[in-house]
């Protein structure tokens, strides 16, 4: 954790005083090359990574002030990743140092040949005041841990757990608790500043927890949390120093009631074919085919794009089936813990494991019995469940978890994934042999983007739909809209239609939705409409800075400019994330 972060609020109003005093650009950045604070326009990096190689790398590893005034393009830069689009005109860098250890750096920064006189001219001082404020950053810091050390201490580990995609509460020798995550927070529906979690015994909270140390298993229980019940799978640790124990850690995961974890659908579902809407060629082709399926006990494979459909179609496949009046059951293969699948599949019997139910358990194919079993992103199914799936279909019977007994199930399968299988199977990721057994009747739902005028039909019936969930009056799409709406990829189909008009739904004043009601992204060309005589009137050079200008704005729309975001747009493009930021910050960006 960068100690620097958390004065980041002081560091930039220590820059801004030092900046309007000095008239030249000041900036600071940690240890892991991250700008805490900046003026100029250091002002617009703030948070983001420094170029690679530059200065202040320099400055970090070797703990050394460097100064760059008369060659700002000579030796000391030409490594530097920005090199070609650097702006600086003149650099003091001065090492920020705790115990003897660099925990960032302070640079005086000139932009402007006015700046960079100063900087000559006042050479001496600036480089003697460079020095006071790395001092003055290094006092504030070492006050902060030595009045607040303990309070450090506690962010950083709260900051670690909190990142971490389950539950977590750490509890001491005393069994009272010392930190929780919000995770942990969420699944035991407890009020931390009411309840006033820290300090208090873990028994008060979880009044059925045995605190003993899980041997790196993980144990299913049921825990009493105030008036209602939680049921979690979770596991016990014991964190030791020196052969003592200092702390124990609770890690958890919330499980779900069995119906609700896999989405157990009825014959009371209303769903069928007249659910599908649209009558595009593409798609008309694969629901009639869909149909004939449908009249047979084939395994189907339904592959497709995210958004598209492929659930509809099995609860539709399943609707006009024989098996129509029996049970539809849903699993979705990336959804469940990979230690809680084959139970959810196969069910278990009593006492198969630690914290199991003492009466046992259906799995999904017994709940599909003489019905259909949905078995979604099956492209996610783990290795070492693939052979026990495929033995199934081969000998249409299963056995339970904890158990030895064969049970014989009449089970239509339908399967469903966004990935592709075949290129998975070259991979060694999916069995070969599995594939060919679900790949009886394959099924491919065209995207969005390839059905035609469907996003304007689609449109219509998802408005239809909103008004009556929204309580609002009918709202009709505007010329332009429509024509954006027809050129536009649609990556998230059908579902991001469905989000896209509700955002305008609600937020249109009018019954017609114009462009200014949809979400922002919007508002720009897409990336195939980018038109070269846009950016063909210049260079070269220039002309191809504007297209890939123009390029990257349009990912930076469709993904956002947070780091989540720049990852994204990173794969896609196929550089890395420095890359990235490079092209960016050469770009103005």
């Amino acid at each position: 954790m960068s100690y620097l972060k958390i004065l980041q609020d002081r560091i930039q109003q220590i820059s801004e005083d030092l900046s309007s005093a000095l008239s030249i650009d000041v900036t600071v950045v940690d240890e892991n090359f991250i700008r805490i604070g900046g003026t100029g326009k250091y002002a617009y990096e703030i948070n983001k990574c420094c170029p690679e190689n530059s200065l202040f790398h320099r400055v970090l590893e070797t703990g050394n002030m460097e100064i760059n005034i008369e060659n700002i393009k000579g030796d000391k830069c030409k490594n530097c990743s920005s090199y070609k689009s650097c702006k600086e005109t003149g650099n003091m860098a001065c090492p920020i140092k705790i115990d003897d250890n660099v925990v960032g750096v302070i640079g005086f920064i000139a932009f402007d040949m006015n700046q960079r006189k100063l900087m000559e001219q006042k050479y001496i001082e600036y480089q003697k005041m460079l020095k006071r404020a790395a001092l003055i950053i290094e006092n504030e810091l070492m006050n902060m841990k030595i009045t607040n050390r303990l309070n450090i201490e506690m962010a950083e580990i709260n900051e670690i757990i909190n990142s971490i995609n389950k539950g977590i509460i750490i509890i001491n020798s005393e069994e009272k608790i010392t930190h929780i995550n919000s995770k942990a927070i969420k699944i035991l529906g407890i009020n931390f500043s009411k309840d006033r979690i820290i300090g208090k015994s873990i028994k008060s909270i979880v009044n059925n927890l045995d605190i003993a140390d899980t041997q790196n298993k993980e144990l299913i229980d049921t825990w009493n949390v105030t008036e209602k019940n939680v049921k979690v799978i979770y596991q016990i640790k014991e964190l030791m120093l020196n052969k003592q124990k200092i702390s124990t850690l609770i890690g958890f995961d919330e499980i779900k009631e069995i119906i609700n974890i896999a989405m157990n659908y009825t014959k009371s579902d209303n769903i069928d074919f007249s659910c599908i809407i649209g009558n595009s060629k593409s798609l008309t082709k694969v629901v009639e085919k869909a149909k004939i399926a449908a009249k047979s006990d084939s395994t189907i494979l339904l592959q497709g794009d995210s958004g598209t459909g492929k659930e509809l179609f099995a609860r539709a496949i399943h609707a006009e089936s024989r098996r129509k009046n029996e049970a539809f059951v849903a699993i979705n293969c990336a959804s469940i813990p990979e230690n809680l699948l084959e139970s959810e599949l196969f069910g278990y019997e009593k006492g198969a494991f630690t914290g199991a139910s003492t009466k046992g358990r259906i799995g999904k194919f017994e709940l599909a019995n003489n019905g259909t079993l949905f078995l979604d992103e099956i492209g996610d199914l783990p290795l070492h469940l693939q052979p026990k799936l495929l033995r199934v279909l081969q000998d249409r019977e299963i056995i339970k978890v904890g158990g030895n007994t064969p049970i014989k199930v009449d089970v239509r399968i339908i399967c469903a994934t966004h990935r592709n299988l075949e290129q998975l199977v070259r991979e060694k990721g999916f069995r070969k042999d599995l594939f060919y057994r679900l790949n009886v009747i394959p099924l491919y739902i065209p995207p969005l983007k390839d059905r035609e005028n469907d996003v304007l039909i689609c449109s219509e019936y998802i408005l239809n739909k909103l008004s009556i969930k929204l309580g609002i009056s009918r709202k009709f799409l505007s010329k332009e809209v429509e024509e954006k709406f027809k050129t536009y990829d649609w990556p998230g189909n059908v579902r991001e239609l469905e989000n896209v008009l509700e955002y305008a739904a609600t937020l249109s004043s009018s019954s017609e939705i114009r462009l200014e009601d949809l979400p922002e992204y919007f508002y720009e060309k897409s990336i195939d409409n980018i038109d070269c005589k846009d950016v063909l009137e210049c260079s070269l050079d220039e002309s191809t800075k504007e297209y890939q200008r123009k390029i990257l704005k349009y990912y930076i729309d469709k993904y956002g400019n947070s780091t989540k975001g720049k990852k994204q747009i990173a794969k896609e493009l196929g550089i890395s994330l420095a890359t990235l930021y490079r092209k960016l910050d050469d770009l103005e960006l």
